[in-house]
């Protein structure tokens, strides 16, 4: 048969071949319909970026004809546009579907008897102004309305212009939402905005910009090539700058074919128009750099300032102790000593040396002193608030809640109103990043004490700075815990951990069970046996949350990418009586185990938080009505939140995480490949960090060399900091502003 010549059709979408659910996600948009055109042509496949058409709608498409080996002729489509609405009918029909929030069928045939058959035009052209005279169409109403209508076909003229430059459809709807009609002279001028509101990546711009015809030595693409490279260095590494060598060294990289010294002088324009900030070889990028200075300064003031009265201690302790019929350790004693001496005290100790015991007394002995005083606790992650809530007795939420961080706005606690606590205890610092220790420290006020407990042992933070390691380096108020308890000495795990960390290899007690090293080098087999490990100690009575399998990385064959669609198939198998939902190439399953991985403070679910999923359900927009797409339900903490299809990008499967993204939580069991496959990653301080998760039972899996390996690695990573030079330099400044006033 000769392939017929057609650049368009109007007609309608009889059904989705593909998805077959008839809906697309923003996320991928690629769909594949039956198509009844109105030229009177027989029904054909038509395939494409076809995000937003709906089943049973009429558009018009344009494209080319294709032969697809396997399917045959098809039209793929390069863009298509809803019709505008001619008659009276139509209009109505149009403003009361779903395109159009606010519009009901009552409604719509009110605006066309008012507005007449030019009603969309005028809307288009006058906006809500032509509405309000409407009965029954308040201000509110006419304004959603109006804006829908506009979206709806102003969206389209801009499609047209740039999905010839390889720019999806969703990333068309997301930058009209930020720039409105503006958005394709923003991108046709400088196509490296895009990446300022996070929609692509530089390398996606930088395509863009070639397609463009941008030139290879655009200040635009030389600008945007420098803050990426800055960024992916300090939020990928750790690092809080980047030293001038490095950051140029490796943009020239990047940009093959750009000379230095324009890149050079691009750097310089960009410290002049403080979009960095250069300081002697250092480059920082400018919320980095404030937050660096403005949090050494206030640690310095802390570490100046006396913690006020202090009361009879020693006769306390021991009224204590007797008390609770226990014996504290000096160290312990000292660290209750220092909370009444500082306004801020630094507690650090390994597992078994008594952090939750000193905790509990510091609490204890400062409300008998002070039995009025306001006492709030805090960690970086929801599960390490909620481990430190029930060791303690007292309500404790995560940092973020506690500030009151919301979206798109500064927290609700800070410098101009510092949180209402006399007393403020915050563990697991050893995760604190630099701009959190920065907001938490901002919002405490004058004489509000500070006692934070951590690890200095365990990995630091996944987002830039070593904030605990440089507070400690600088000279901080701080206590080591060193004495390991007589019950944490029964424990193979406690013990092992203290092993791991002097660089000692591990020793394995047969006649307990609470340790266990299985031998097998073959990455096949190690994640086999994971997936049985998990399976055994279900049927021993252990429930989903109570294990925690952890490795050191995500990709491989016992990387937690495939760990997870393995332990997926065998714990949670597909059903009839489970909900599905897929999306990004994953499937959710109910009565998967999940985990959030961004923050997101309009749904109170923060990054590390673990969940369940509980079902499907509808999604609400953001006006909090409900809508017609088919949502993830999941359960946290007995909250149920629902995940839009785009949403789901910020959800993973969590049977498998890793040791990074455990930080802060614990599990009864704990189970852990160690290979020479994750050569790369066999660190001393990843593998104590996954240790420190379990509380009775360890098994890994693996090899005695890679693990000896790990344990022979000590050495970490430096991160470029500048917070201990910052905090040395003002306690210098203070004290010897003190020497002058004096």
């Amino acid at each position: 048969m000769e392939t017929p010549l057609l650049e368009s059709s109007t007609g309608h979408v009889v059904y989705f071949i593909h998805p077959r659910n008839g809906s697309l996600s923003a996320e991928n948009d690629f769909g594949i319909a039956h198509w009844m055109p109105d030229e009177g042509r027989e029904p054909f496949a038509i395939k494409g970026s076809l995000f937003g058409v709906n089943k049973g709608e009429r558009i018009t498409v344009h494209g080319k004809w294709e032969i697809h080996a396997k399917y045959g002729q098809q039209f793929a489509v390069e863009r298509w546009e809803r019709p505008m609405p001619k008659t009276r009918d139509q209009i109505v029909s149009f403003l009361c579907s779903k395109f159009v929030k606010g519009c009901g069928k009552k409604r719509a045939e009110l605006i066309v008897q008012y507005l007449g058959d030019e009603a969309l035009e005028r809307i288009m052209a006058d906006g809500a102004d032509c509405l309000t005279g409407i009965k029954g169409i308040g201000p509110k109403y006419a304004l959603r309305i109006a804006e829908s209508i506009k979206s709806n076909f102003e969206i389209q003229q801009i499609m047209m212009a740039l999905l010839p430059y390889g720019i999806t459809a969703d990333t068309v709807t997301k930058m009209y939402k930020q720039w409105g009609a503006e958005c394709v002279d923003i991108v046709r001028r400088n196509p490296y905005r895009l990446t300022e509101i996070r929609l692509i990546g530089f390398l996606k711009a930088d395509e863009i910009a070639m397609a463009i015809g941008i030139s290879i030595d655009s200040p635009y693409r030389l600008n945007a090539a420098l803050q990426h490279v800055l960024n992916e260095t300090c939020y990928g590494g750790g690092h809080c700058f980047v030293f001038e060598r490095d950051l140029i060294d490796r943009t020239v990289e990047l940009l093959k074919g750009v000379l230095q010294q324009d890149i050079l002088t691009e750097l310089q324009l960009m410290s002049a128009h403080e979009q960095v900030i250069w300081e002697e070889e250092k480059i920082y990028t400018k919320h980095l750099y404030i937050y660096e200075k403005k949090l050494a300064y206030k640690l310095a003031c802390m570490a100046n300032r006396s913690g006020g009265a202090m009361p009879s201690l020693d006769i306390a302790i021991k009224q204590y102790q007797m008390q609770h019929g226990i014996v504290l350790a000096e160290k312990q004693c000292e660290a209750i000593r220092e909370l009444f001496r500082q306004q801020l005290l630094i507690v650090i100790g390994n597992p078994g040396t008594g952090k939750t015991t000193v905790v509990k007394a510091m609490i204890d002995i400062y409300r008998r002193h002070y039995p009025d005083a306001a006492i709030g606790l805090c960690a970086p992650t929801g599960r390490a608030a909620r481990k430190l809530g029930e060791l303690t007795g007292m309500d404790s939420s995560t940092i973020h809640m506690m500030l009151g961080f919301r979206p798109g706005a500064d927290p609700m606690y800070g410098e101009d109103m510092p949180l209402p606590f006399d007393l403020v205890f915050t563990d697991e610092v050893s995760m604190k990043d630099l701009q959190l220790a920065y907001h938490l420290f901002q919002a405490i006020g004058p004489n509000t004490k500070v006692v934070l407990i951590g690890d200095s042992d365990q990995l630091p933070s996944v987002g830039p700075g070593n904030v605990l390691h440089d507070m400690i380096a600088a000279g901080m108020p701080h206590v080591r815990l060193t004495e390991i308890f007589r019950q944490a000495q029964e424990s193979q795990i406690v013990m092992n951990v203290h092993r791991i960390n002097r660089g000692e290899s591990i020793v394995i007690d047969k006649t307990k069970d609470d340790f266990y090293f299985i031998e097998q080098p073959e990455p096949e087999r190690i994640a086999h046996l994971i997936v049985l490990s998990v399976m055994r100690f279900l049927d021993k009575g252990y429930k989903l949350e109570d294990i925690l399998v952890l490795s050191p990385m995500k990709k491989g064959v016992i990387g937690t990418e495939e760990l997870n669609s393995a332990l997926q198939a065998a714990v949670n198998p597909p059903s009839a009586d489970k909900a599905e939902l897929t999306a990004g190439g994953r499937v959710y399953r109910q009565g998967d185990k999940v985990i959030q991985i961004r923050n997101d403070y309009k749904k109170k679910v923060l990054n590390g938080d673990i969940g369940v999923v509980v079902g499907t359900a509808f999604v609400e927009d953001e006006e909090g009505e409900l809508t017609d797409e088919i949502g993830l339900a999941c359960e946290f903490q007995g909250r149920t939140v629902v995940y839009s299809k785009l949403e789901l990008k910020d959800l993973l499967l969590a049977y498998a995480i890793t040791i990074h993204k455990a930080q802060g939580g614990q599990a009864p069991v704990l189970i852990m490949p160690v290979s020479t496959s994750h050569y790369v990653m066999l660190a001393r301080n990843l593998i104590y960090t996954g240790l420190t998760r379990t509380e009775r039972v360890c098994a890994m899996i693996g090899t005695r060399k890679a693990l000896n390996m790990a344990i022979g690695n000590n050495k970490t990573i430096q991160r470029n900091t500048g917070l201990r030079e910052w905090i040395e330099q003002y306690m210098r400044s203070i004290h010897t502003q003190r020497k002058v006033n004096v």
